[in-house]
């Protein structure tokens, strides 16, 4: 049931009144709707010139002070600046500037994310027909990731959706790259293992070329003949890497034993920790994340902070605790693309992680009243009031939240109902 709202004279409002005001453009308050919590933002709203406001008794603490009489003379206006809504108005103007900054970093970040997946999917359908070529593109494309696009990781985080049922396989090749690639930096992987795991990660998939795509594709649980026949495609691909040139061995690891587990459940051989590198288990990491959120069946995807919980909590055994604090630390608690909603109802798309503050991170808010092209940046290491209460599935979202939140083409890493379809990874 929508609040109910009345207009009221602004010499009637007080500290305490939830009020809601009609352009954001014409005010300093980060919001268009909240609670007048303090002198300050009383005179900054006075400050105005409005004669009437919006406000909404059910969200209120209490009444509006009662109407001055007819022929009460007008309080005189105090056209004074003062300094504490001139600091309002600057933090507005900066946030806004920030905010076009960011734009124009998704617009190059996203150039180079759509080159990168060309070149993936240019030296993956040519890797047996010119294999020292395509090695060679791998490993530029590599060098490349590394020197410029982890620069932008929050931006990378937004960038990695699966489009299809056709290019899913190149996008996972991309993401789970991308991801290890992050992870291994973070874990101060010198540069020559942080090419070999690269390598590995890209081609991590390769033998599925030889599993049927029925299996691959199928919505439904396998059989337990097809799941066999899927796991094989591991053995498959390590079979495929030796006919390739001067992999180096750290590759052939990650590609040999990407789904291996330290518990000793994964396949094919259910290793245990001491058999598995280091880099085999960035590489596990980094791909069960990517199939937690972007599963064949995109209803039964996860999104991005209920995957990390599960990986890091019902499946802490598999992976390596160290690793797994480090790949946190890396996407943070709500990694960015995550839609939440915060304890004022507030609905926002994380843009950045706060290292050091995981709970608290830069948001990108949903506000019916304020242009899509202004919308607010709200770091909440800023605002101690506020705090993350839940996070939501974009397909639940009405289409024009989903829409206004989009910094970009494509929203956010994690697949949506009805968007995403690519051979599952389990």
């Amino acid at each position: 049931m929508e609040p109910t709202e009345h207009r009221i004279a602004i010499d009637q409002v007080r500290v305490g009144l939830y009020v809601r005001l009609d352009d954001w453009l014409d005010h300093p308050f980060l919001f268009s709707s909240f609670k007048i919590r303090n002198d300050k933002q009383l005179k900054a709203l006075r400050s105005l010139g409005l004669t009437e406001i919006v406000y909404l008794p059910e969200k209120s603490d209490l009444p509006p002070l009662p109407p001055a009489k007819a022929d009460a003379p007008a309080p005189p206006v105090d056209t004074t600046p003062d300094p504490e809504v001139e600091a309002m108005w600057r933090a507005k103007r900066e946030r806004r500037e920030q905010l076009a900054k960011q734009r124009e970093t998704y617009g190059r970040c996203e150039k180079k994310f759509t080159d990168g997946m060309s070149t993936v999917k240019t030296l993956l359908r040519n890797l047996f027909s010119r294999p020292s070529e395509s090695v060679q593109q791998a490993q530029t494309l590599i060098g490349d990731m590394v020197d410029t696009l982890l620069a932008d990781k929050d931006v990378l985080l937004h960038l990695m959706n699966a489009k299809n049922a056709d290019d899913g396989a190149y996008y996972h090749a991309l993401n789970v790259t991308m991801l290890a690639l992050m992870l291994g930096r973070e874990a101060g992987l010198p540069q020559v293992e942080m090419n070999a795991l690269g390598l590995g990660c890209l081609l991590h998939d390769m033998g599925k070329e030889r599993v049927p795509s029925q299996i691959l594709l199928k919505r439904t649980p396998w059989t337990a003949a097809e799941r066999n026949f899927y796991q094989q495609h591991v053995m498959y691909g390590v079979e495929m890497a030796a006919r390739l040139p001067e992999l180096p061995p750290g590759a052939l690891e990650v590609i040999a034993r990407h789904h291996e587990m330290l518990d000793g459940s994964g396949f094919p051989a259910r290793l245990t920790e001491p058999k598995i590198g280091r880099l085999a288990r960035i590489a596990a990491i980094a791909n069960a994340f990517d199939n937690a959120c972007n599963r064949i069946n995109p209803a039964d995807s996860l999104v991005p902070a209920e995957a990390l919980s599960v990986m890091f909590k019902r499946d802490r055994d598999k992976y390596d605790k160290a690793l797994m604090q480090y790949f946190i630390r890396c996407l943070g608690v709500y990694p960015p693309g995550s839609i939440v909603r915060l304890n004022n109802l507030a609905i926002g798309l994380v843009v950045n992680v706060n290292p050091g503050k995981l709970l608290q991170p830069t948001l990108l808010l949903y506000d019916a009243h304020v242009p899509k092209e202004e919308a607010l940046l709200l770091n909440l290491a800023d605002e101690p009031e506020l705090s993350v209460t839940a996070t939501l599935r974009p397909g639940d979202l009405p289409p024009e939240v989903y829409d206004y939140l989009s910094p970009r083409s494509r929203i956010s890493y994690y697949a949506d109902a009805g968007q995403t379809t690519r051979p599952r990874g389990v």
